[in-house]
Parts: structure tokens; C-alpha cells; sequence
């Protein structure tokens, strides 16, 4: 009996010894990002880290997708409470200085391998991933940003499609938008509930009036270095109001978010077309309007103020990926992030098609002959003369009450007169 005991015993010991092992053996690396919806990105990352777990045994990559609007909710406070993901995206702009200062990101200049920079090229220094002149988050795509239309519903109203990269002006806008509406339709979906739809927007129609560009007036106002009462930013106002006040959108738009509403309306062809639609949604396009011999869909500039505007867009990185500073797998976590910057990770993004922001070792030409034709146009867009306009602002206060000040006036509570006199106020000019 006591041999049976003993027995017994040295076989729940060698059981638990293997459970402890196997737990020891497994390393979890949590990957968080706010691209929900987007395909491309989620296929490409499915086989990153596949590719990733085969070259580290024992070590399970998790992946969660958030949307625009409910990312912040999440990952603020995880990593105020330290219990923030490994790998984690943060959004251009005021965030990237909350992240930075408040010490959660690894500076990817400082501890990157030659190999990794060489990957990076140009990349390295790309302003809106780094503070300081250091780079803290690693780009993946890169997209122009525009507005996308159905080519079959433009016609039907009785438009002609402008050259490629062209657009409407907001006067044939609103013409558009009054003949979608007889129909039953819209001229452009808009999601205007996350704030970049609105302040992208706005940066477009100022640079189109930019007598001095490419110096940043906007950013200037942003300091309170110049002005806000300027035909610049008075008509990009109007411009907004023009095409609000005469149903270029539903007036049920300001409830709208843009990654899930806006898009998934345009998907159902509910409006002509996506307002602030960007490359990143090329592989989530419907498949019956971009197959290998037929494109239904043309990507134009943003709405000129008037015929003789430049062409605006913006032109910049999709998501992006920084390693948490604090991660006890923090070396795992650079690995996997220096991954999703090769040359092989560029390859994978465009066979789904996403554009790759790592093109100093891809054939621009290949990547233009796909037979996904309209990723091919996310290229030709890329080159397309046209004033690329900054969209990632540091200055969080004053674009708010920018932000603010564009919805009340949609709202029709308050005047272009009354949000300049505002921005002035906020931002402290005393000119």
C-alpha cells in the first residue's frame, strides 16, 4: 500500500512539475491596436505572427483590434495601472506626447539594430512617430487620405468623374449631394463623431488657400502665432458650412463614427461617396467593385473651395507600433515590432492590400502591377501632385475647440464669426 501511495505520489508530482514547466514555457505577448475593420491589417498580422511564434517556441502572440473611439478607453488606463499590452499603437498627434512623457515607450532610435534602421530608412525620423528627434513608434502602412466615390452611382446622377486625383468643388458638392438626396441617397457619408474626420478635413481647405505653403499656418495659429481671422481659415469654415447646411451628408452624420457607420453605410452604397476615406480601407472595399479587370471606385482630393484650388490630401502612416517600456517581455516585443518592418512584412502588407510604409527595399513598380487594382491607384495617389497637408497636431486644447467649434456650427448654434473670435481666444493671440 505504501508503495501504491508513494507511486502515486511521484505521479502527481511529475504532473505538476510539467504543468509549471509548461506555464514557465509559455510567454504571452499582448499586440493592441485600434484597426478594427480593417482586413488587410488583420490577415497581415495573423501571418506575423505566425511566422513569429514558429521562431520562438513557447512564446503565444495575442492580438486585439480596438475601434478609433474606444482604443483610448482601454489602453490609457491599462497602462496608468501597469498592466498595460506589450506592443501597443498610440494616435499621432497629442497622445504620442502623453505616451512619451509619461515614460511607457521605448525609444526605438536609441535601441534599434543597424539592420532595423536600415529597414526604416527615411522612416526614422518621420515627425509624427517621434519626439525630441527620436522615433518611438514603428510605422506600418502608409495611406493617402481623400475621398473615395462609387463610379457608377456618380454617373447615374449625371456627373462626370474628374481626372484622377482631381475633385469636386464644394459648390458641385452640394450640386451632387441635392441630386444623391432626390434619390434617396447621400453625396458623401461622414463620421464625424471621430474628430480627425473634421480637423483632416479642415487642414485641406486651409492649405488650399496657403498663399504660403508649405510653412504650416495652421500649426502657427494652433501656437497662436498668426491669426485665425484670414480668408484661410474663414473659408475652410464656410466651406464646412456649405456643404453641411445644404445636405451634402445626412443631418444625422454628427452621430456618426467613421470606421464602423460611415464606412459600413458607404459599403452598403447608401451615399456616393466616403468622405476622409483612406488607403488603409482598400482591402475592406467590396470586392465587386475592384476586381482584376474592372475598378468601380476613383479616389480623388479633397473638395476644392473653388475650380482653381490645389489638389489637398494628406499624405501619411496607417497604424503604427510602439514597445512598452515596461514590458518584462520587452525584447521579445522589439523583436516582434522590428518584424513587421522587413522587407518580407512590406511584401505581406501588399498582398493584402495594404501599402507598405518600408518601401526603400520593395519595387515601387511591382507593388503598381498587382492585380488589386485599386491598391494599385493607393500608389499612383501617393505620387499624385498635391499639397500634402499635416494632420498630427501636438497642441490638444486649441484642436479641441476647434473640434467644438466646427459641430456647434453644424449644429447651427453658433457662427463662423463666433468660432474665429473663439480660436483666437484659445489660442492666446493677441495680435
Amino acid at each position: 500500500m505504501l508503495k501504491h501511495y508513494i507511486k502515486l505520489l511521484f505521479s502527481v508530482l511529475l504532473i505538476t512539475f510539467s504543468f509549471a514547466q509548461f506555464a514557465k514555457a509559455e510567454t504571452v505577448i499582448r499586440v493592441v491596436d485600434w484597426q478594427s475593420g480593417v482586413g488587410g491589417i488583420t490577415n497581415a498580422y495573423a501571418d506575423f505572427i505566425k511566422e513569429f511564434e514558429a521562431a520562438n517556441p513557447g512564446v503565444k502572440v495575442e492580438y486585439t483590434q480596438y475601434t478609433v473611439t474606444t482604443y483610448n478607453e482601454y489602453l490609457k488606463p491599462a497602462l496608468s495601472s501597469g498592466q498595460g499590452p506589450d506592443v501597443f499603437a498610440v494616435y499621432p498627434g497629442p497622445d504620442v506626447d502623453e505616451v512619451v512623457n509619461a515614460g511607457h515607450l521605448v525609444n526605438i532610435t536609441a535601441e534599434a539594430d543597424d539592420e532595423w534602421k536600415s529597414w526604416l530608412g527615411n522612416n526614422i525620423n518621420i515627425p509624427e512617430l517621434s519626439r525630441n528627434g527620436n522615433l518611438y513608434l514603428a510605422p506600418q502602412d502608409a495611406f493617402t487620405e481623400e475621398i473615395w466615390v462609387y463610379n457608377d452611382m456618380i454617373e447615374d446622377l449625371g456627373f462626370e468623374l474628374p481626372a484622377f486625383g482631381d475633385s469636386y468643388t464644394v459648390d458641385e458638392w452640394v450640386a451632387i449631394g441635392k441630386a444623391a438626396k432626390a434619390k434617396g441617397l447621400d453625396g458623401l457619408m461622414f463620421g464625424p463623431v471621430e474628430s480627425w474626420c473634421v480637423l483632416d478635413g479642415f487642414a485641406n481647405f486651409v492649405n488650399q488657400q496657403n498663399d504660403a505653403y508649405p510653412t504650416d499656418v495652421l500649426g502657427q495659429a494652433y501656437d497662436g502665432e498668426i491669426s485665425w481671422d484670414q480668408p484661410m481659415f474663414r473659408d475652410a469654415l464656410n466651406a464646412y458650412k456649405t456643404m453641411h447646411d445644404n445636405g451634402v451628408w445626412r443631418a444625422d452624420s454628427l452621430s456618426m463614427d467613421y470606421q464602423v457607420q460611415a464606412w459600413g453605410k458607404w459599403i452598403d452604397r447608401e451615399g456616393v461617396g466616403i468622405y476622409c476615406n483612406g488607403d488603409w480601407f482598400i482591402s475592406s472595399a467590396p470586392a465587386e467593385y475592384n476586381t482584376a479587370d474592372s475598378l468601380g471606385i476613383t479616389m480623388m482630393s479633397y473638395p476644392k473651395i473653388s475650380s482653381d484650388s490645389p489638389m489637398t490630401y494628406n499624405k501619411a502612416t496607417g497604424t503604427n507600433l510602439g514597445i512598452n517600456a515596461n514590458s518584462p517581455n520587452k525584447d521579445l516585443a522589439m523583436e516582434f515590432v522590428k518584424l513587421t518592418n522587413s522587407p518580407s512584412a512590406s511584401m505581406t502588407f501588399a498582398g493584402y492590400g495594404q501599402i507598405p510604409a518600408n518601401l526603400a527595399a520593395v519595387d515601387m513598380a511591382a507593388l503598381a502591377a498587382s492585380p488589386n487594382l485599386l491598391f494599385n491607384d493607393g500608389i499612383k495617389m501617393l505620387a499624385t501632385e498635391g499639397r500634402n497637408t499635416n494632420i498630427y497636431y501636438s497642441q490638444a486644447e486649441p484642436m479641441k475647440h476647434l473640434y467644438d467649434g466646427i459641430m456647434e456650427m453644424f449644429l447651427g448654434v453658433t457662427t463662423v464669426d463666433e468660432v474665429i473670435e473663439k480660436m483666437n481666444k484659445e489660442t492666446g493671440y493677441s495680435g
